[in-house]
Parts: structure tokens; sequence; C-alpha cells
């Protein structure tokens, strides 16, 4: 009888990680780069802040009036059924303040964000006024301070608004311009090379010979580093030639936080990344229970992380995604949870056996009743690179699922969450 090894089509194989365990592994083994550099306001979007930042005033600064209407002093609202009478005595706009004091019996026309005047502490909504010339009814319905904003109503001096280790989105941008601030320090992006390996993969633009294709991943590795943000080193592609993989993969870690290949990480005669990972580096794993991507081959040469994604190009996306860009994160002190997962109604049946997580390729949608769906691409080769194409996201199946029924609940993990 032959004496069989385990390769990437068996279901289930001993010496491979959980899609969990490895996950946990990467996780407990990186360590944030250290540095660190002031940017811009306009620079900074998608940075990590590296410093608490606090505030130098109180937000909103001043009381005002969180509607257009009329300000009032609390103490003119009838205090029964009934209405009465103020006289408008001036305005108060964003920027033009209303200079001088209301009385009683007075009352301001102004507008949302303006100074509410002196001796003023409450706004009347327009609508809610009946204009006569000169003069506005209200009526007793209305609550002392209603519609005003306060100062410190958002936070006041000396309050974190930002800390260390957060993403800096648009909003957080515009919470720093509230205050003020338009320089600070943040952790520098990671520089990351890639480059694939092959004696087939020819570049786009380039003439085929038989046995040739052109080379996607690079391409793809590109576009989904470039939506990171991070600093990107296209090193080309390396011939499956054991000395000159070696010597791009000593250069690229001598430059870069993380490096990246993809293709030759398995166990074929030309695939040498692993061997030469256990030379000049550490391995950490090469092996997962995950299917696209098996063949994942994670580990450091000296303090470079370094990931060596299989070549189909539907796994080196799925291992990308749900390996590589936690890393990237982590790499820049970020805190990761775990990515968004939604409940949807499969509508097409699924095959799948046990031994091994899924990531098959899905299009996600709302039915008629607007209940998330989810149907499939259609065969979930790894090679199909336009089953991603078509994809909005992934169905998650665990290792222990086998196949899945029409009209079952699935877990599906939306692209856009991703990243």
């Amino acid at each position: 009888m032959i004496k069989k090894q385990a390769s990437c089509n068996d279901e289930f194989d001993p010496d491979s990680l959980s899609f969990e365990q490895a996950l946990a592994r990467i996780k407990e083994s990186i360590q944030p780069i250290k540095g660190k550099k002031n940017v811009t306001i306009r620079e900074a979007a998608g940075h990590i802040l590296a410093e608490d930042v606090t505030s130098p005033l109180n937000v909103p600064p001043f009381i005002n009036s969180a509607m257009d209407g009329y300000a009032i002093n609390a103490s003119d609202i009838p205090s029964s059924t009934g209405d009465t009478e103020l006289k408008v005595i001036g305005k108060s706009f964003a920027g033009k303040p209303f200079d001088g004091k209301i009385n009683s019996g007075e009352t301001v026309r102004i507008m949302t964000g303006a100074v509410v005047p002196n001796g003023a502490d409450t706004v009347i909504m327009q609508e809610h006024a009946e204009v006569k010339g000169s003069y506005i009814k209200i009526s007793s319905e209305h609550k002392a301070k209603q519609n005003v904003r306060n100062p410190g109503d958002d936070f006041f001096i000396g309050d974190t608004i930002i800390k260390a280790g957060e993403r800096l989105s648009p909003a957080k941008l515009g919470l720093l311009a509230s205050v003020g601030i338009t320089e600070f320090k943040v952790i520098r992006k990671p520089v990351v090379a890639f480059f694939s390996t092959g004696d087939e993969l020819k570049g786009v633009g380039q003439h085929l010979e038989p046995g040739d294709i052109y080379d996607s991943n690079r391409y793809i590795l590109f576009g989904m580093l470039e939506k990171m943000g991070v600093e990107c080193i296209d090193m080309g592609v390396v011939p499956d030639i054991k000395e000159e993989i070696e010597l791009t993969l000593k250069e690229a870690a001598n430059i870069a936080d993380l490096v990246i290949t993809s293709g030759g990480a398995s166990v074929g005669e030309a695939d040498f990344i692993k061997i030469i990972l256990d030379e000049i580096g550490e391995v950490g794993f090469w092996k997962i229970a995950m299917k696209p991507g098996k063949p994942l081959a994670f580990g450091h040469i000296n303090d470079t992380v370094f990931f060596g994604l299989p070549g189909n190009p539907v796994s080196a996306m799925a291992t990308f995604y749900q390996f590589v860009q936690p890393s990237l994160r982590l790499l820049e002190g970020e805190s990761i949870s775990a990515p968004v997962k939604l409940q949807a109604r499969c509508i097409s049946k699924l095959k799948k056996r046990p031994g091994r997580t899924d990531f098959q390729r899905g299009i996600m949608s709302s039915d008629s009743n607007g209940q998330l769906i989810v149907d499939t691409t259609g065969i979930q080769g790894s090679h199909m690179l336009s089953s991603m194409a078509k994809a909005n996201c992934f169905i998650v199946l665990t290792r222990d699922a086998g196949d899945i029924e029409e009209g079952e609940t699935v877990e599906v993990q939306p692209f856009n969450e991703l990243i």
C-alpha cells in the first residue's frame, strides 16, 4: 500500500493549526513599530495617534442655540394655561452675537449655533412661536433651558478627546480641528515589501510563452495594501531559484517592517519559501486548517514579520484579509477585534466537508422583506479570481460544519468590514 502524505487538498491535517490558533499565534508574536512622526491634520487621515490629545478649550465654548427660534428668559414662560407676548429687540446670528441684554418681557431672534444673549437661558423653536409684528406669542408648554447647548456639553478643557492607539477617521480629524489642534504625533505607517515567485509568472505586458501566466497577485496585493495606506515596495517576480529567492528575502527584510511573498509556500519541488525561512529566520507555522489558504507560511526574518501567501489568487486574498491585515494593524499599535460577522439566510446549497474553516465567496443582499440573504458566487476554486471579483462577502463555515442546505442561516463577513 502506498503511504500517503498530507496535502493541501486534505480536509483534515493533524499538523495544521486551526484558524483561531494561527491568529492567536500571530497576535502573540507581533510587536508594534516604535517610529513616530509629526503630521499636520491634512496628512493624518488613517494614521494611528501616538499620544493622547487633550482639549485646550471647552466644546462648545459658549452657551449657544440648538435651534432657529427666539431666545428668552425662562421666567417669561406662562406658569399656567394661556399665552404671553414678548417684544423682539434684536437678532443673534452664528458669528454675530446680539450686543446687549434681554430683560423680562423681551426676546431676541436667534439662529442655530448663535450665542445665547445675556439674560436669556431658553430658546423657543420658531415653529412654536406666533409672530405678531415686533412681538411673538408663546404658550405655557415650554420648559426652562430647552434647546440650549452649554459650555462643555461635548467635553471640557483638559479632557482626553482621542487616545493614543486610535485610528484617525475623518470625524476624529474634525474633532481635532474643532479645538484648534492642527499638528500632532502619529505612528509611522509600516513599510511592506512584496514579490511573487514562480518561473511561469510574467508581468502584465510581457509576452506569454506556452505554460506562462500573468502575475495578478502583485496587483491584488498592491491594491489591498494601498487601501490600508501603508508604504508599498513592489519587488517584482522572482524565479524559482533558491539563491535568488533568498537574496530577495534578505533585501526585503532589510528595508521593510513586513514582507509578503506569494507562491512557493507549499511542498512542491520548487517551493522554497519554508526551507529558506528555516535557514535565515524563524518559522511560526506554515499550514492552517483553512480553505482557501492552507499553505500559509508565517514567521520572522530578524525583526521583520514575514507572510508567505499561497500562489492561487483567491487563497492569497483570503489569507491577506484574515491574517496580514490584522498584523499590519498590530504593527501600528492598534487594538484589534474580530471582523464584524452577520447572520444571513443562504439561498443556495453549499458543499463543505468537515476539517477546515471555509471562507466561501458570497453575494450578500436584502430580500423583499428587508432580510439579509446570501448567494454563492458559484464554483469555489482557489484559482478562480472571478469568484472574488463577483463577491462582496465571505460565507464563513466553521471547521466542523458540513454541507449547507438552501434556507439555512450562515455567518457572512462583509468585505467592507475587512478593509
